[in-house]
């Protein structure tokens, strides 16, 4: 008998709001459970509970590269508007081995945890000039978003890849045309492609110490990174760069201003932030579902039966509220060690960016909070609207204020 589908409402409004509550349904009634998309009409099935979650990261029953496996109907509904949006589509968070194993190993010669090290004091030096704008600016309410957690990521990865100052404005444009249908994503998609196209005419001519000369010059030295995957993987560095570190950022914070008992100890105790930012990745993670894979054939999996060609999903954001594995799951507790979350991911797809999203995340909340110690929420915390879709977590604006 085949299982009922779209029995939990994963895509309402109200599970938009606060999923936690249905996933702890989920977990309980049906930790692999079948839903299907509201557009796609294509098949979901959505892993709720951690052990099942650390499994499917692992399983190479589920592949990446859908092209391998979709019907023709599939096709044709995925298929991407126009050649840019595929160009910015081709990235190692899309394929399987041996393409993504090539690639992230390209990356990673570029994208070093030493180079993450070095960019501390810069970090450090960006969030200061921040805070002193809200400050100087006499700011008593603010949108945090705006003032403070999303410039902050977008400055350090535009430093990073070697983008002018006078260019990043565009880049939450793009996001939110390309991630979250807020404007015309076939527009979007050709004015990221002309654009990077120009960087990297410039930086051929003239290369300079940045991320964006790194990659060009492996791409030179005949490592086979091609023209399309180079331009999918700035633009990937330039998403997953930003847009998953505002969310920490600000969710991180909202969560602090939520729990007041929790935030004055780190505050008193700001060596606590280690901790801090791993309770925030576990508690409200900037990531709600994994991007999609794909069953490669007909499998079994804990009873069920998943056809070839339907998308599968981890739910980090179940995972990391999983009883069974974190005790008091549903307490935020800033001191919790060990905190064996999974908000990064796992298996070869494990976030590349893990450690520069720490460090910045460790960085902007301690400095918030020693600079602005007692900010509030502006509004009722029900008012708040996030985004609306399944897989990066985050608020549309979050109003605070200076008391």
């Amino acid at each position: 008998m085949d299982d009922p589908v779209n029995t939990y409402p994963i895509w309402s409004d109200a599970a938009r709001r606060d999923p936690h509550a249905l996933y702890a349904r989920l977990r309980a009634e049906a930790p692999v459970y079948k839903g299907t998309g509201p557009v796609s009409g294509n098949t979901f099935w959505f892993f709720t509970r951690y052990e099942d979650c650390v499994a499917l990261l692992k399983d190479q029953r589920f592949i990446k590269d859908a092209d391998k496996i979709m019907t023709e109907a599939q096709r044709a509904f995925f298929a991407p508007s126009n050649p840019a949006e595929a160009a910015l589509n081709r990235h190692m968070l899309n394929l399987d081995p041996p393409d993504h194993t090539r690639l992230r190993s390209l990356v990673h010669k570029a994208f070093t945890p030493r180079m993450i090290e070095n960019l501390q004091d810069r970090i450090e030096e960006i969030s200061a000039e921040l805070l002193d704008g809200i400050e100087q600016a006499g700011l008593r309410q603010f949108d945090l978003i705006e003032q403070y957690s999303y410039p902050l990521p977008v400055i350090v990865i535009a430093e990073l890849l070697g983008i002018p100052k006078d260019d990043q404005d565009s880049f939450r444009r793009w996001t939110k045309a390309l991630l979250f249908g807020q404007g015309d994503p076939a527009h979007a998609a050709l004015e990221a492609v002309s654009y990077f196209n120009s960087i990297f005419s410039q930086r051929k001519a003239d290369p300079r110490d940045d991320l964006i000369s790194g990659l060009l010059a492996v791409e030179e030295a005949g490592d086979k990174l091609d023209h399309q995957e180079l331009l999918s993987m700035i633009f990937l560095l330039l998403v997953a760069g930003h847009e998953t570190t505002v969310n920490l950022i600000t969710t991180g914070m909202l969560t602090l201003m939520q729990h007041p008992a929790q935030m004055e100890r780190l505050i008193a105790e700001p060596t606590l932030i280690r901790t801090a930012v791993e309770e925030i990745l576990r508690y409200h993670g900037p990531v709600e579902n994994t991007l999609s894979r794909w069953s490669a054939e007909d499998t079994d999996f804990k009873g069920k039966t998943i056809r070839r060609g339907d998308v599968v999903l981890a739910s980090l954001m179940s995972a990391n509220r999983d009883e069974a594995v974190f005790e008091n799951a549903d307490t935020f507790d800033i001191t919790r060690d060990p905190n064996r979350h999974i908000a990064f991911g796992g298996g070869i797809h494990y976030c590349l960016g893990a450690p520069l999203a720490r460090l910045e995340g460790t960085i902007a909340i301690n400095a918030l909070l020693r600079r602005l110690p007692r900010l509030k929420l502006a509004v009722p915390a029900e008012s708040l609207k996030w985004n609306d879709q399944i897989t990066l977590r985050g608020l549309q604006a979050l109003p605070v204020m200076r008391t």
